[in-house]
């Protein structure tokens, strides 16, 4: 599985940062509304983006358990990054985990949706991971352009392989 989570992922943490910080002409989720990332929150986030880009992934999760610790709310953002990390270290089932803590915090948000869809996809959990891209398709706020390619291209994939295996059968 091509695993192109934590560079997707940062920009997801810094516009979720910037959205709280500075209102402007782009649509904001509810959900990152609710759940603001503090100043003393934003760079420990940042870190550990780096120091999973950077392939220090253990670094990273012991770090983001620490802040869940300290900032209880910082929830959504560190589980979305820990399932990020468990993911680059081969542990879907604990990043299928993550994301879906993740998703209790923010349920609207169609890039959790599509991580956790991603996760369960590594876990080998393929009707849930078809359900959780086609529900990242449902929320993409992108009204523009409804059918987002990389969300797509991968609910294809999922939707062949199932009908690869139901043939081969």
């Amino acid at each position: 599985m091509e695993r192109t989570f934590s560079k997707g992922f940062a920009a997801f943490v810094l516009g979720a940062a910037c959205a709280v910080s500075a209102v402007s002409a782009q649509t904001v989720s509810v959900d990152l509304l609710r759940h603001p990332i503090s100043e003393k929150v934003r760079p420990l986030l940042l870190k550990a983006v780096d120091e999973i880009e950077s392939g220090d992934h253990e670094a990273a999760i012991q770090q983001l358990h620490l802040m869940l610790a300290k900032y209880p709310d910082s929830a959504p953002y560190v589980f979305s990054l820990l399932g990020v990390a468990y993911v680059k270290t081969d542990r879907c089932e604990t990043a299928v985990t993550s994301f879906e803590q993740a998703a209790q915090w923010l349920p609207h948000d169609p890039t959790t949706h599509y991580y956790l869809g991603l996760a369960l996809l590594c876990s080998g959990d393929y009707d849930r991971a078809t359900q959780e891209i086609q529900q990242a398709l449902k929320l993409d706020p992108l009204k523009l352009d409804p059918k987002n390619p990389r969300m797509q291209q991968r609910l294809n994939e999922l939707l062949e392989h199932k009908r690869s295996s139901i043939s081969s059968r």
